[in-house]
């Protein structure tokens, strides 16, 4: 494992913003930049409406943000914009490229996280074939994917115990469940509505990573 294979297992931890379906790039850039001074230390970039086009240009604001402040810039799905940007990595779903070709195309040093629902045995697979990290959920009913399969508490523990990769949970995360995950060890959190559907982003994120923190110096 490389030194950079090695820094990037250490940077899966905290708050995980995702971006969500916003088509004026200005208005997402300047809430992506409150998710950061509000404490996110990663931000994913994920689009399913707008042309890929529109996305490039809103991957490029927020990059330029992310580069600032030198915090991490996922791709979501799209490993060909992750390359074009040279952002720092892209997760992949179900229904996405493979792992391998988003290794072979993007390189060793770059992140990869494979989203992998419920499943014990995705859960295998990207372990095997060398993901950065996995996601699991949703972990609590969610209005981004009402129809997701839900990952239960014991399945995350077990998770936990079974596997030596940094884990990220997803999904129907808010202020007053948040604590279950952090009581079973989970240490990245990713969060869409919770954070950009809030009138006060910087405070909603501020408040998250308080919870988060302070968890990490028990």
């Amino acid at each position: 494992m490389t030194l950079k294979m090695m820094e990037n297992l250490n940077i899966i931890k905290g708050l995980y913003a995702v971006t969500h379906e916003e088509k004026d790039s200005c208005v997402l850039s300047s809430q992506v930049e409150s998710c950061i001074k509000g404490g996110a230390r990663l931000i994913q970039y994920r689009s399913k409406t707008l042309s890929k086009i529109e996305q490039n240009k809103q991957a490029k604001k927020i990059k330029t943000i992310c580069n600032y402040h030198k915090v991490p810039l996922i791709i979501n799905d799209d490993i060909e914009l992750c390359r074009i940007l040279d952002a720092d990595g892209v997760h992949l779903g179900e229904n996405d490229d493979s792992l391998e070709k988003a290794r072979l195309l993007l390189g060793p040093s770059k992140i990869i996280g494979v989203s992998c629902y419920n499943s014990i045995d995705r859960v295998k697979k990207a372990v095997d074939k060398g993901a950065t990290y996995i996601a699991l959920g949703a972990c609590f009913p969610t209005i981004t994917k009402p129809n997701a399969p839900i990952a239960t508490l014991d399945l995350i523990s077990l998770v936990l115990k079974e596997f030596k990769i940094p884990l990220v949970a997803i999904g129907g995360i808010n202020l007053e469940n948040i604590e279950l995950l952090i009581n079973e060890g989970v240490s990245c959190f990713a969060l869409i509505n919770s954070l950009f559907k809030t009138k006060d982003i910087e405070g909603t994120a501020s408040q998250f990573s308080s919870l988060i923190n302070r968890s990490e110096k028990l």
